[in-house]
C-alpha cells in the first residue's frame, strides 16, 4: 500500500512522497526502508533520528528531518489503526458451520458466524455480525449485541448479556455463579442460588481466562431493574481477572491482569487497577482512582486517590514506608547498642 493510500484509509494528512510503498510495520529499532513506525514523544527524538524505517506516524508538532510521515494526534492509536489496514486478520465466513448445534428457537442476526463445535442454547439471541469461534457454548438466554466476537473455548452462562462490539476472548467465563453459601440452623452448608447474571456493556473486552461471576437477589441493585453484576461500555479486563458476584464496574475502567475484585466491590468510572491488584469486597473505589500493583484495598477509595501496598495507602506515603524498610536493620542495631548502654535485657 501507498502512503498516500494509507493515509486515506486513516483519514490523516501526510507529508513526502505519498507515492512510497508500505508493506509492514515495525518499532523504530526494527523498521526497515518499507515499514511503518510510530513516535509518541520528544524522548524518542534519537530512536527516530536512527531509524531506518521507511515512513512515521508522528505527533503534529514533532520535526520530521524531512522524512515521509503521516501527522496524528494520538499516533500510537493510529499504528493500532494501520495494523488492520496493513495487516488484517482473517474474519470467519458468515454462516453456520455443519457440527455447530443452534438451539431451535435461538434468534442470529444478519451475517453472524457460528465455528466448529459450538453451541448456541434456546432462547439465546445473536445480534448481526456477531462471530462465535469454534467450542464456544452459549447457554440458553444468552443476549449478545451487534458486532462482538466470542473466541474459542468462552462459556457463557445462562442469561449473560453483552452488548454492541464485546470482544470475549478465550477460556473466559462468564456468568458462572459466585461463591456464595450460607449455613443452616443445623450447621449444614448450601449453595445460595445465583441467578442474577452478568450484563457487559457496549465496546468492552474481557481478557482470555477472566472469570466474572453471577449476583443473586440479595445484592443490590444499584438503580437498575434487577440485581447483575455490571461493567460499564468501554471497561477493558485483561487476562486471569476474577471479579465475583455483585461487583459494579464503571464505564472506560482498565482492570489489568490477575486482579481479583471480591463480591459487591463498586468501581467507578475511569479507574485503574492495576496488576494483581485486589479489594476485600464491600467496598467502593472512587472515579479516577489509581490501585497499583500488588496492592490490597481492605477499605474504600476515594475519587482521584493514588494507593499502593498491603493494606492499600496513599501513594507518596507508601514510598516513604518502602524506604524506610531499608533502614530497619541499621535503626535495630541502634536500638539493640542503646539498650545495653541502659542496661536493658532483651527478652527474645
Amino acid at each position: 500500500m501507498k502512503l498516500a493510500e494509507l493515509a486515506s484509509a486513516l483519514g490523516l494528512p501526510f507529508e513526502g512522497d505519498g507515492a512510497l510503498a508500505l508493506g509492514g510495520l515495525a518499532s523504530l529499532e526494527d523498521a526497515g526502508a518499507s515499514d511503518l513506525a510510530f513516535v509518541t514523544g520528544p524522548k524518542y527524538k534519537a530512536a527516530f533520528a536512527a531509524s531506518r524505517g521507511g515512513a512515521f506516524l508522528l505527533p503534529p508538532d514533532f520535526e520530521s528531518l524531512g522524512r515521509p510521515c503521516l501527522r496524528s494526534r494520538a499516533p500510537y492509536a493510529d499504528f493500532a489503526r494501520a495494523i488492520d489496514v496493513l495487516a488484517p486478520r482473517p474474519a470467519p465466513a458468515d454462516g453456520i458451520h455443519p457440527t455447530a448445534v443452534i438451539a431451535k428457537d435461538a434468534v442470529l442476526g444478519a451475517g453472524v458466524s457460528v465455528g466448529a463445535y459450538a453451541v448456541i442454547g434456546a432462547g439465546a439471541r445473536l445480534g448481526a455480525r456477531v462471530r462465535v469461534h469454534p467450542h464456544v457454548t452459549v447457554y440458553p438466554l444468552v443476549e449478545i449485541g451487534d458486532d462482538s466476537e466470542i473466541h474459542s473455548g468462552a462459556h457463557l452462562r445462562e442469561g449473560v448479556r453483552l452488548g454492541k462490539r464485546v470482544v470475549i476472548q478465550n477460556g473466559a467465563v462468564i456468568g458462572a455463579p459466585g461463591f456464595g453459601f450460607a449455613t443452616r440452623a443445623d450447621g449444614v452448608r448450601i449453595r445460595v442460588p445465583h441467578v442474577a447474571s452478568v450484563e457487559i456493556g457496549d465496546d468492552c473486552e474481557i481478557g482470555a481466562n477472566t472469570t466474572i461471576d453471577a449476583s443473586h437477589p440479595g445484592h443490590p441493585r444499584r438503580g437498575h431493574a434487577e440485581p447483575r453484576t455490571r461493567l460499564g461500555a468501554d471497561v477493558k479486563v485483561d487476562n486471569l481477572v476474577q471479579i465475583a458476584h455483585g461487583c459494579d464496574i464503571g464505564e472506560h475502567t482498565t482492570v489489568c491482569a490477575a486482579v481479583s475484585l471480591a463480591g459487591s466491590t463498586v468501581v467507578g468510572k475511569y479507574v485503574y487497577l492495576a496488576g494483581r491488584a485486589m479489594a476485600s469486597g464491600h467496598l467502593s473505589i472512587g472515579d479516577f482512582a489509581m490501585v497499583g500493583g500488588n496492592t490490597a484495598a481492605t477499605s474504600s477509595i476515594e475519587p482521584r486517590a493514588q494507593v499502593l501496598g498491603v493494606p492499600a495507602i496513599e501513594r507518596r506515603l507508601w514510598g516513604r514506608v518502602v524506604t524506610s524498610w531499608k533502614k530497619l536493620p541499621e535503626l535495630l542495631t541502634r536500638v539493640r547498642k542503646i539498650e545495653q548502654k541502659l542496661g536493658i535485657e532483651r527478652e527474645e
